[in-house]
């Protein structure tokens, strides 16, 4: 099993590897990656790729950190934002078949480097979830009067009322006149 490590290239050579189990480790700075200013540090990342043959089985696992406003509370937050893939290389267009479409590339046999850039930064930038909580049990903000309920409680009702809804609530509630 050989080790290398690169900095801020994500290029694997792959054009005189020899069969067998080569791991790979790499440091991008987020920037260098487009990933925006939601992410604030390096983007580490641990790539192992399986040669057999004519195919190649690469596997990746990324680490970044993001800092977000949650969507209760909007607190800043920062987070870990662990994320991988995996992804077959072959030289056969005939044998993709036994594979799923979307994790598997066929390359040109006298290809040399596998740059892995677009793909890290891709994976990195779906592992933010969609809804962006500072904590699982944010209480978020009070609706009426607007206090951080993760900090100070308020004596403010929850449930506001609409007046337009009287009727259809006097209906539900069975007190219709």
């Amino acid at each position: 099993m050989a080790a290398q490590n690169e900095t801020a290239t994500m290029k694997i050579q792959v054009g005189s590897l020899s069969d067998g189990i080569h791991s790979y480790a790499f440091e991008a700075e987020s920037s260098e990656l487009a990933l925006g200013e939601d992410f604030t540090r390096q983007v580490i990342v641990e790539a192992r790729l399986d040669k057999a043959g004519s195919q190649i089985y690469l596997t990746v696992a990324a680490r970044s950190m993001g800092k977000f406003l949650c969507d209760r509370c909007t607190a800043e937050f920062t987070r870990e934002l662990p994320s991988s893939y995996h992804m077959y290389y072959v030289w056969d267009a005939s044998e993709t078949d036994r594979f799923d479409p979307a994790e598997v590339q066929v390359i040109s046999p006298s290809l040399n480097v596998i740059d892995i850039s677009e793909d890290v930064r891709q994976t990195v930038l779906l592992s933010v979830p969609l809804k962006r909580l500072c904590s699982d049990n944010c209480k978020g903000l009070c609706p009426v009067c607007g206090k951080n309920r993760n900090h100070e409680p308020c004596d403010c009702r929850d449930e506001l009322t609409d007046s337009r809804w009287d009727k259809l609530r006097a209906l539900r509630d069975g007190t219709s006149s």
